[in-house]
C-alpha cells in the first residue's frame, strides 16, 4: 500500500480539525462536516496526482474550492492557511515514513508548492473575474438608468410637442353655427390630421355650418399644404359644412398659381374680416355699424 493511501484519513481528520479551529477563519464559519469535505478532497488530490505523477486534480481542487467558496467570504488568508496547514502534515506524515524514497518526497513537496501558487493565482484572477462582472453589470445598470432617462426626456418632449400642437390650432365660435381656425406655424401631414380630427369633432359640437380657415400664420404655403387643406376641405363637406380659406395674400396667390393647384372648390378671400362677412352672409346675416351715442 502507497504511504498516502495509508495516511490518508488521519490526514484529513487532522487537517480539518487545524481548518475549523483557526477562529475568523471561512472554515471555522462553515463547520466540522464542510471542513471534512475541504480536507478529504485536497488529501485525494495529492494522492490522485502521485499516482498519475501529475499536478491535475490539485489545481481541480483549489479551483473546485474557489469557485465554491468565494461568493461566501472566502480569502486569501483562507487559502495560504490551507496550504500551509496541509503541507505541515504531510511534510510530518513523510518524515514518520523511511521507506519513502527521495524523488518521492521531492514530488510531493514540488505538489505542495504548486498548490501555493495555483492557489493564489487562481484566487486573484477569480477576483479579477468577479471585479469585471461587477464592472459590467455596474455599466448595464448605468446604460438602464441612461435610457430611462432618455425615454423620460423624449416622453416629455412628445407631449410638449403635443400641447404645442394642440395650443397652435385653436377653434374659436365666433357666431353661432361659423368657426374660425388660425393657423399658425408650419402646416404638414402630422398636423394636418391632427387638425382635421378636432376640427370635425367641433363642427358636430357645434352644430358649424360654416368654417373659416385662416393661413395667415403659416410661414411656407406649398404644394403639399394645399394638398392637406383641399383635403381638410373634403372632409369638412362631407358634415355637410362650408370652409372658407382666408388669409390669402398675394405672395400665396402666387405660389398657388405657380404650384398649378387647384383651388377652384374651395372659397378663398384674403383676410378674416372678409371672411367671416361672407360666412355671415351664408347665414343670412351681415356686420351693423355701431351707432354712435349722442350727448344729452
Amino acid at each position: 500500500m502507497h504511504w498516502i493511501e495509508r495516511e490518508a484519513p488521519g490526514l484529513t481528520t487532522a487537517l480539518a480539525e487545524r481548518l475549523g479551529r483557526r477562529a475568523g477563519s471561512i472554515f471555522n464559519a462553515m463547520g466540522a462536516t464542510a471542513c471534512e469535505a475541504v480536507a478529504g478532497r485536497m488529501i485525494a488530490a495529492l494522492a490522485a496526482d502521485l499516482r498519475a505523477g501529475k499536478d491535475t486534480a490539485g489545481r481541480e481542487a483549489m479551483l473546485g474550492l474557489i469557485q465554491q467558496h468565494a461568493g461566501a467570504g472566502l480569502g486569501y488568508a483562507d487559502l495560504r492557511n490551507l496550504a500551509t496547514t496541509l503541507r505541515a502534515l504531510v511534510l510530518a506524515s513523510l518524515a514518520a515514513a523511511p521507506e519513502v524514497e527521495a524523488a518521492e518526497r521531492q514530488r510531493v513537496d514540488d505538489w505542495l508548492f504548486q498548490l501555493v501558487l495555483v492557489g493564489a493565482m487562481r484566487f486573484v484572477a477569480h477576483r479579477e473575474q468577479v471585479f469585471q462582472e461587477q464592472a459590467a453589470q455596474l455599466e448595464v445598470r448605468q446604460l438602464e438608468s441612461q435610457l430611462e432617462e432618455l425615454k423620460a426626456a423624449y416622453d416629455e418632449k412628445t407631449h410638449l410637442l403635443e400641447t404645442i400642437r394642440q395650443a397652435s390650432t385653436p377653434i374659436a365660435p365666433v357666431y353661432p353655427g361659423i368657426l374660425a381656425l388660425p393657423l399658425v406655424g408650419m402646416f404638414d401631414a402630422q398636423r394636418a390630421q391632427l387638425l382635421t380630427e378636432r376640427l370635425l369633432q367641433a363642427i358636430t359640437d357645434a352644430r358649424a355650418s360654416v368654417v373659416i380657415l385662416d393661413i395667415s400664420g403659416v410661414p411656407v404655403f406649398d404644394t403639399e399644404a394645399a394638398q392637406l387643406i383641399l383635403r381638410t376641405a373634403g372632409a369638412v363637406r362631407l358634415l355637410g359644412t362650408e370652409m372658407i380659406l382666408v388669409g390669402v395674400s398675394p405672395a400665396i396667390a402666387q405660389t398657388i398659381v405657380g404650384l398649378g393647384v387647384d383651388l377652384a372648390g374651395l372659397k378663398t378671400l384674403s383676410s378674416l374680416q372678409d371672411g367671416l362677412a361672407h360666412a355671415l352672409a351664408l347665414r343670412r346675416l351681415q356686420i351693423a355699424p355701431m351707432a354712435a351715442s349722442g350727448k344729452r
